[in-house]
């Protein structure tokens, strides 16, 4: 029997993913917070940096997009670190960035305050009483 030449890695890889879960109030719209930022930048490849951050997505998008203070404490993260994405999970909302290396995985104090700061803001929106239609 012939080896094969591409194995498939299965099996533990060396890639992390910092997740922070907050939880909501049950009852809550899932789609209320999902909420993903469309990253405005400038330069290219190694110098690429963030310029601008616009939020898509529910009403977390909204209450984020409205927060200046969120989008200046981004705009001074690397551009690798400012794909922060946003989506509801049971129970809860989950906060997370992209998958690294072992070697480039790092949870700075600027980058948790930025996630904090996030969290913040879902805990506000979980608080307040469903807008009546």
């Amino acid at each position: 029997m012939a080896q094969d030449l591409n194995p498939i890695s299965w099996g533990a890889q060396d890639r992390y993913q910092a997740h922070f879960i907050v939880k909501i109030l049950i009852g809550c719209d899932d789609e209320d917070y999902l909420a993903r930022p469309t990253l405005h930048t400038k330069g290219h490849f190694a110098t690429k940096k963030v310029d601008g951050v616009k939020w898509v997505g529910g009403q977390l998008a909204d209450t984020l997009n409205a927060d200046d203070i969120l989008k200046a404490m981004m705009i001074k993260l690397p551009y690798e670190d400012a794909q922060i994405n946003v989506e509801p999970t049971t129970g809860g909302v989950r906060i997370f960035g992209k998958w690294k290396g072992s070697y480039e995985f790092t949870m700075t104090k600027e980058l948790f305050a930025v996630y904090d700061r996030i969290a913040h803001c879902i805990k506000n929106l979980s608080c307040s009483p469903p807008v009546q239609s």
